[in-house]
């Protein structure tokens, strides 16, 4: 028997990158798959591989930020599936800039995204687990926050600010649920840098010489290279599954050591 076999799963931002791993493996891993991305291409290319290989996925078009998109997507996916077991709300979005250099319509975005489109996700995913028994397995949620979320930035401030009330937003959730009886869980993954188009973004806009680039890798953290998007995905679907069953409101730290030192 698989991991999460049987379960419906939700993977926000899952076109590529974490979000296109995670969502691969927990087809892998016998779940029924709801992708969803604003880059439908890559999106629709990436639930056409899972089916390819034998996986059950399906892809829609899902702005994060805007509340009617996630009822739809709710609602679509229970007409489809019949529930929703799973949520990994792995949208996000990163910037560069000095506290004194981000423009508002900046800090509103990263908000947008990062916070709100977390709260609306977990909003409605509690809305489609509340009803599950208590004596049968527990929703999972699954929110991607960072190792920004734990320690703070020079350079990045407001994309800290957002990963660190994901992380405390996580905790409240998993206290909320379980006061009104709900058989939901709720946990936080916080990557460290990981080899993705985000990376490449923060890479891009670093200054840094290829050279320069390499060295920094390596003294990233203690484990010398950057995470791959497997290996963050492997903590979220052990998240996702009954494998942690008596984890909630807790913080898986995936980052090759980094915040260690």
């Amino acid at each position: 028997m698989n991991r999460v076999d049987g379960k419906v799963a939700l993977v926000t931002g899952g076109a590529r990158g974490i979000g296109g791993a995670t969502a691969t493996l927990l087809a892998e891993a016998g779940a029924a798959v709801v992708v969803t991305d604003l880059l439908a291409a890559d999106g629709q290319a990436l639930v056409d591989e899972i089916n390819r290989a034998g996986g059950a996925a399906v892809f829609m078009r899902h702005d994060v930020t805007n509340e009617s998109e996630w009822k739809q997507v709710i609602t679509a996916t229970l007409q489809r599936h019949g529930g929703l077991d799973i949520l990994v709300n792995n949208a996000g979005i990163w910037s560069r800039g000095t506290i004194e250099e981000t423009a508002e319509a900046e800090f509103d975005r990263l908000c947008a995204v990062n916070l709100k489109g977390v709260f609306l996700g977990t909003k409605h995913a509690i809305g489609a687990m509340k009803n599950r028994p208590a004596d049968g397995d527990s929703g999972s949620i699954v929110n991607l926050s960072s190792t920004a979320g734990l320690v703070g930035s020079a350079t990045s401030a407001v994309y800290s600010m957002t990963k660190g009330g994901v992380r405390l937003f996580t905790k409240s959730t998993a206290i909320e649920v379980r006061a009104r009886g709900y058989n939901i869980r709720c946990n936080s993954v916080h990557p460290g840098a990981t080899e993705s188009p985000m990376q490449d973004d923060i890479l891009a806009t670093s200054n840094m010489s290829p050279d320069e680039i390499e060295k920094f890798i390596a003294n990233r953290n203690l484990l010398g290279r950057y995470g791959k998007p497997i290996d963050i995905a492997n903590a979220i679907v052990f998240l996702a599954s009954n494998d942690s069953a008596f984890m909630t409101g807790s913080e898986v730290v995936v980052d090759g050591g980094y915040t260690a030192r």
